[in-house]
């Protein structure tokens, strides 16, 4: 494959949502809460984040992924 894929495209729409709390500092549990997901299906959407990402943790999650996605995430 060639050029660059944008994480958009790469990330599903949990997944998007998940990693821009991560990168925004919210700890899983936060983001559990936040989100209506269990800790666990946030550590899942996290791993798959990592790898689709080639990254190893939530320090290099992009800060563009907070900016990216100007979604209401708020209820």
């Amino acid at each position: 494959e060639t050029g660059e894929v944008r994480t958009e495209t790469k990330l599903s729409s949990s997944e998007q949502r998940v990693a821009t709390l991560a990168a925004q500092g919210l700890t899983n549990r936060e983001i559990s809460a936040k989100l209506y997901l269990t800790v666990s299906t946030v550590e899942q959407h996290l791993t798959r984040v990592y790898r689709k990402l080639q990254i190893s943790c939530r320090g290099d999650l992009p800060m563009d992924l907070a900016l990216s996605s100007r979604q209401p995430l708020e209820r």
